[in-house]
C-alpha cells in the first residue's frame, strides 16, 4: 500500500511538456500575464498530473490560465505540484451551467439549431456515452442533449458552451436543480447539469489533444500546496534544468528551516484570492 505524502511534490518541469486537458480563457490570461509580469512571483503552483507512461507529459488539472500566461511569458520551466495519478487525495468533480439574461425559448432555439446535438424528454438524469448534459428549464420537463457521435464529445460540449457565452450570462454551480436557483438569477433561462468524468477519460481526452471547455471540470487535491510565492527569477535564469530544481530544494527546505510551512487538515475558507 502507498503511503500519501505529507507535503505537495513540488517540481520544476520544462513547459513544452505540460498539456492542458480544457480551454484557457483568454479574457482571464492576459490580465494574469501582467500580474505576473509585474510582481515576477509565482503564488500557487498549477496542479499536474503525468499522462505519458514515460512520465515525461503531464497534463494540467488545475490552472490552465497560469501556465498558458507563463508560456506566453517566455517561461522555458514552470513549477508545478505533480499529482499522484493513484492518491486517494484526488478527486474530479463536474460544474453544472446555470445561464441567464437569456430567454429560455431562445435558448431552445439555439440549441435545436446545432447539427450535431439532438433533445429528448426524459423523466429522470442519466448519462450514457452520447449524453452531453441534461437541460432544466424552468417549470418545463427535464431534457437530455445528446451527440450522434460520442467519440466528438468534448468537442461538441466545447461548441455548445461557446454558442450559449455567446447569447447568455452563464455561472458554475454545484446546484443541480433549477428550482434552488429561482430569484437569484434575472432572467433565469437554464441549467446544464454536465456528466461526472472519470480521471481517467479527460487524461485520454489530453492524449488525443480534445479540450474541454473552461469551467466544466473541477479537481480537488489533497494536499494542496498554495502561497508558494516561488520568484520566476529562480525559472528564468540561464542554467540547468537540474540547477533550477536545486534551487527549488534549498527554497523549500530555507521555508522549512523558518517554520514557514504550515499544513492546514479542516476545512479552510480564504478571502485574499
Amino acid at each position: 500500500m502507498s503511503k500519501e505524502p505529507i507535503y505537495p511534490n513540488l517540481e520544476i518541469l520544462p513547459a513544452e511538456k505540460i498539456c492542458l486537458h480544457e480551454h484557457h480563457d483568454p479574457q482571464r490570461t492576459l490580465p494574469l500575464m501582467e500580474r505576473i509580469r509585474e510582481s515576477q512571483i509565482l503564488y500557487n503552483p498549477p496542479l499536474v498530473i503525468p499522462v505519458s507512461e514515460s512520465g515525461d507529459r503531464f497534463m494540467v488539472l488545475d490552472g490552465a490560465n497560469r501556465v498558458t500566461s507563463m508560456k506566453e511569458l517566455g517561461l522555458s520551466h514552470i513549477l508545478v505540484q505533480i499529482v499522484d495519478p493513484q492518491s486517494t487525495g484526488l478527486q474530479l468533480h463536474t460544474w453544472n451551467h446555470v445561464l441567464w439574461k437569456i430567454d429560455p425559448e431562445m435558448l431552445l432555439d439555439k440549441i435545436k439549431a446545432m447539427d450535431e446535438i439532438s433533445l429528448a424528454p426524459i423523466d429522470q438524469p442519466g448519462f450514457d456515452p452520447q449524453t452531453l448534459g441534461i437541460l432544466e428549464i424552468p417549470e418545463q420537463p427535464l431534457l437530455s442533449l445528446k451527440t450522434h457521435s460520442p467519440r466528438m464529445r468534448s468537442e461538441v460540449i466545447t461548441r455548445l458552451v461557446e454558442m450559449y457565452t455567446s447569447h447568455a450570462r452563464f455561472d458554475r454551480t454545484m446546484i443541480d436543480q433549477i428550482n434552488y436557483l429561482d430569484g437569484y438569477y434575472q432572467q433565469l433561462a437554464g441549467l446544464i447539469i454536465y456528466p461526472p468524468f472519470q480521471v481517467a477519460e479527460v487524461i485520454q481526452f489530453c492524449r488525443e489533444e480534445k479540450l474541454l471547455p473552461a469551467g466544466i471540470t473541477r479537481f480537488a487535491v489533497s494536499p494542496r500546496a498554495l502561497r508558494v510565492n516561488y520568484p520566476l527569477e529562480y525559472l528564468t535564469r540561464d542554467v540547468s534544468l537540474e540547477e533550477k530544481r536545486n534551487l527549488l530544494r534549498a527554497f523549500i527546505q530555507e521555508r522549512l528551516d523558518k517554520k514557514g510551512v504550515r499544513i492546514y487538515t479542516e476545512t479552510t475558507v480564504l478571502y485574499d484570492e
